[in-house]
């Protein structure tokens, strides 16, 4: 055998061995994360939206257009009952809940990305509220994973539906037992619990502690959570921590300083009133501006007397001295 014939036969063997099952590149996914940065299609992005509660009943598709809300972030307040797929059903607290699906369809409908996340359970006759609990100390826990696993294998094959693990865990000033280790072993219990979903490749996303309103836990365990799941993305709440006596400065060094050690960050509610009186929000969107953070206000709501609430009954930016006029203000941020 010549030379010659020797390399074209070493190239065609090693053209095979490139090609076999294990070595040929997997198509890119439409939404990655590498890093801080978000992708889609291998483009950083970055995405205004809010918060809504359509399992009470469909929002106004239109509206959320012409505000130009890009992703909704979905309240489920009673995991237990609520349906995935099919038509609305009576649930034993006497609610209508419309299904995940038909929510994702109407979202879907009008390019937007869907965020999933569980805020309550139903238990003696009481609606439980996760905010504020210990994840894994409930008894009700080993029911919340089999409803979350249930839900991820639904939603396993559609990238546009993401899915938060748990809505403000552990106590506002890290009391109840909280430390940063327990953080960490429920997040990576609760997406273990996701991955168990066979071809499950979606976003998860993590709340931070204090009620989600610190990234304490993400800067001190976030690497080892990651080991796990390195595509995570982290969800802070902006609330009496981030919009009382601070600069836009201030929240810019904090946002930044979650980039510069690698963890992708959402601001996944801001509003301007939680436990105290109405809080200035102005300085903390101009910083999720200035830094690209993609943030989601509360709440998409017809409720004119309720301060959050970014419409008035009639549909109208919900905008008065009272609540510093927020329906105005976020509009006029989603629309820049």
């Amino acid at each position: 055998m010549n030379k010659i014939t020797f390399l074209v036969l070493l190239t065609c063997i090693w053209v095979l061995l490139s090609c076999t099952e294990d070595n040929i590149p997997s198509p890119q996914k439409e939404f990655q994360i590498i890093g801080s940065k978000l992708l889609r299609n291998g483009k950083t992005v970055h995405y205004k939206g809010v918060n809504a509660m359509q399992t009470f009943g469909l929002g106004n598709g239109d509206l959320m257009d012409d505000w130009k809300i890009e992703i909704v972030r979905e309240f489920i307040g009673n995991l237990e009952e609520q349906p995935i797929t099919g038509n609305a059903i009576k649930a034993k607290n006497g609610v209508w809940y419309h299904s995940l699906e038909k929510i994702v369809a109407q979202n879907r409908a009008h390019q937007k990305i869907t965020i999933l996340c569980p805020f309550g359970w139903f238990k003696n006759g009481d609606m439980v509220l996760f905010s504020g609990l210990n994840p894994r100390d409930q008894d009700f826990y080993e029911g919340y994973k089999l409803k979350m696993h249930q839900i991820a294998e639904h939603f396993k094959d559609q990238p546009d539906v993401w899915i938060e693990v748990w809505n403000e865990p552990y106590h506002w000033n890290n009391q109840n037992n909280y430390s940063h280790s327990k953080w960490l072993a429920d997040m990576q219990d609760m997406v273990r619990n996701l991955h168990q979903v066979e071809g499950f490749e979606s976003i998860i996303v993590v709340p931070g502690n204090e009620q989600g309103q610190s990234e304490d836990a993400i800067l001190s365990k976030g690497k080892e959570l990651l080991k796990i799941d390195p595509t995570l993305l982290f969800d802070l709440h902006a609330y009496e921590k981030w919009l009382l006596n601070t600069t836009e400065s201030d929240i810019r060094t904090r946002i930044l300083k979650m980039n510069e050690n690698n963890f992708a960050v959402i601001m996944g509610e801001v509003g301007v009133q939680n436990v105290g009186d109405v809080m200035p929000v102005k300085h903390f969107l101009d910083a999720m501006k200035s830094t690209q953070t993609t943030t989601l206000a509360w709440l998409w709501n017809q409720n004119s007397k309720y301060n959050n609430a970014l419409l008035t009954n009639e549909g109208q930016p919900n905008s008065t001295a009272a609540n510093n006029q927020w329906g105005s203000i976020y509009r006029d941020f989603l629309r820049q």
